[in-house]
């Protein structure tokens, strides 16, 4: 009996790109006992353009898990319609070539081509299923690894908001409690400084390599890209030099998110400033955004303003968090004048620790959890409550006070 006989409903569907009669026999007399594979046709000519991409998108929905492309007929067209096609799938697929000819050469410029397998002609039942199993049990991994990890995007309102300081100080702290698996990502396309932080000097690759290589995305290619800090913190870092980011595209970065949420308890994100493009993929797929800021008028004249552009995209209003860094009951913009401003909470307030925090970013050894200080104190109850999955809860609140009205917004 077939290894896939089974009784479940199809969870695979396979599509063929030009295959010539004798293969489609062959695939249609496989699946009569592959029960949980559906047939989802044969195109009778290769992808040519994005237009043609375009119409399988629209016809072929869901999309095939599987893709045969035939390459005997044509082998550039084919190559082509294989890279078209990894466009498209954005690694959710896996594409076979199969061909009369087992040239080493022309199966290492198919497997260039985005294809997975190659597979000779005369099709063997047994080669195949073996290809299709492969699939199958990844996917199922997939499934079964899949987790509802939480994504936190933080964000400032303006540059110098101490954005990078309070997502190294949050992951570290929630790493070292040693119950989750956190990762860090510095989101910015240039000179990120978050490794720096953490004194992790050289690493090998950074966020946005990883998600240029959506196509190959595994767990053991995103090990491969990741830097480890001792708290048991792991690190995707922000690019050494410039330009790293000019050819990723905001659904590259999207999957990517998607996926690392299957690995990881945690994930934050460091972003730049902005409200564009890779930054909102972020925002997009964040379960909570912190937007951060300092208790100046610029700053919360800034946080209105992205409130306001953030509504414009349906973005759950729950799950937009202030934070003010750097903050004193001495200031004259209190917590009360900013929340009147915003229409909305102050869920949390750090303290202007300056010294504390500038030697920290200085020697690039995060304040320990362990440490008597208030800055400290906060952290440790922000990452308390991410461990106990409970709502974060400010360490103090300050009394109300009567402000004048400097924030006419």
């Amino acid at each position: 009996m077939s290894r896939f006989q089974q009784d479940t409903p199809a969870s695979l569907r396979l599509l063929g790109v030009c295959l010539d009669a004798t293969s489609l026999n062959l695939v249609l007399q496989c699946l009569k006992t592959w029960t949980n594979v559906k047939f989802a046709g044969n195109l009778p000519q290769y992808i040519a353009d994005k237009s043609d991409l375009a119409m399988l998108q629209r016809s072929a929905e869901p999309l095939p898990d599987i893709v045969l492309v035939d390459f005997d007929q044509n082998r550039e067209r084919a190559a082509s319609t294989a890279e078209h096609l990894q466009d498209l799938l954005q690694g959710r697929s896996s594409i076979f070539a199969i061909s009369s000819e087992a040239d080493p050469d022309l199966i290492i410029n198919a497997m260039r081509s985005g294809c997975s397998e190659y597979l000779v002609k005369p099709l063997k039942q047994d080669r195949l299923g073996q290809a299709v199993a492969k699939v199958e049990g990844r996917k199922k991994e997939k499934e079964r690894v899949r987790k509802s990890g939480k994504l936190i995007t933080m964000l400032g309102a303006k540059g110098g908001a101490g954005v990078t300081t309070i997502a190294v100080h949050l992951a570290t702290f929630v790493a070292s409690a040693g119950d989750q698996k956190v990762l860090l990502i510095d989101q910015h396309p240039d000179l990120g400084d978050a490794a720096l932080y953490l004194s992790i000097e050289k690493h090998p690759y950074s966020f946005y390599e990883l998600a240029n290589n959506v196509h190959r995305l595994d767990s053991n290619l995103v090990q491969g890209f990741i830097s480890r800090h001792g708290s048991g913190l792991e690190v995707l870092a922000a690019p050494a030099g410039f330009d790293a980011a000019l050819h990723v595209e905001a659904q590259d970065v999207e999957f990517t998110l998607d996926f690392l949420k299957t690995i990881y308890d945690l994930v934050i994100i460091d972003c730049p400033p902005g409200l564009s493009g890779l930054n909102l993929a972020a925002v997009q797929k964040s379960d909570e955004l912190w937007l951060i800021a300092t208790p100046d008028v610029p700053s919360v004249r800034n946080l209105s303003r992205y409130l306001e552009h953030l509504s414009r995209f349906n973005y759950p209003s729950d799950a937009v968090k202030v934070l003010i860094n750097r903050f004193s009951k001495r200031d004259p913009v209190s917590k009360e004048d900013i929340a009147r401003t915003l229409k909305k909470p102050v869920v949390m307030t750090v303290p202007n620790s300056y010294a504390e925090v500038m030697d920290a970013v200085n020697t690039g050894t995060p304040i320990s959890p362990g440490a008597k200080s208030e800055f400290s104190a906060v952290f440790r109850k922000w990452a308390e409550s991410l461990i106990r999955g409970a709502a974060p809860v400010a360490v103090a609140q300050e009394e109300p006070r009567r402000r004048l009205g400097i924030l006419g917004l």
